[in-house]
């Protein structure tokens, strides 16, 4: 049996960590056949979708649904292939499953938001990031989001670490198992905390990598103290 097998045996064995539930992967990723979290219109849309060690395909898919009244429906007009997305194609993270949605830098058009999303509306385009954060735990109040207690509700990250990190979108269900951003549509869960509303005049192109990889280095260099 391979590891990666292994750790989706013990989750399922541990069942998932309760805190959060409303927002974590238990609900927010789906196969490619769909569930009752796919969008009961019966839409379909295209996803890039982990199908197994080295091997990925674009595949017909359920266009997901508002599930949680703080989640947002993105119309996807740019995502990115992150270098470490290879770790999932190679698999080195575990906790993959086939079938699994991948992509966590995109952006895009709102297309619809639950009843308690406030600072975004139809229409509006938005960049998202790739971590998601509830924006109300003791994490994420001290401005520590990577650490949010409610999005990641992974028991086997939990069991080797003693905690987990934040969700993150479309990587593994080790980081929560949410269905990521190569895909024509995205569920955002908790958008007013996750989505950015990008400016008119600003293409795609710039805005892009506000989703991971001008904050990540900006971290990086801040964190490291390095100075010019």
């Amino acid at each position: 049996m391979s590891m990666n097998a292994g750790a989706n045996l013990l989750e399922k064995k541990l069942g998932d960590v309760p805190e959060g539930k409303a927002a974590t992967g238990d609900i927010s990723n789906y196969s490619q056949d769909g569930n009752a979290y796919a969008d009961p219109s019966g839409e379909k849309m295209k996803a890039l979708t982990w199908q197994g060690k080295n091997k990925v395909a674009v595949v017909e898919t359920a266009k997901p649904r508002i599930v949680d009244p703080d989640d947002v429906i993105i119309k996807v007009t740019g995502a990115t292939v992150c270098g470490s997305d290879l770790h999932l194609l190679h698999g080195v993270v575990i906790e993959m499953q086939k079938g699994d949605i991948l992509g966590h830098e995109y952006m895009g058009i709102v297309e619809s938001v639950g009843p308690k999303i406030k600072k975004v509306k139809p229409g509006d385009r938005v960049v998202a990031s790739f971590q998601i954060a509830c924006g109300q735990c003791r994490f994420c109040v001290q401005k520590l989001s990577s650490m949010c207690e409610r999005t990641n509700s992974s028991s086997v990250a939990n069991s080797m670490y003693g905690k987990r990190t934040a969700g993150i979108l479309g990587y593994s269900h080790f980081t929560g198992g949410y269905a990521g951003g190569q895909a024509e549509y995205v569920r955002m869960p908790f958008g007013d905390v996750n989505l950015l509303r990008i400016p008119e005049g600003v293409p795609d192109e710039k805005v892009l990598y506000l989703s991971d990889v001008l904050p990540t280095s900006y971290h990086c260099v801040v964190d490291t103290g390095v100075y010019g």
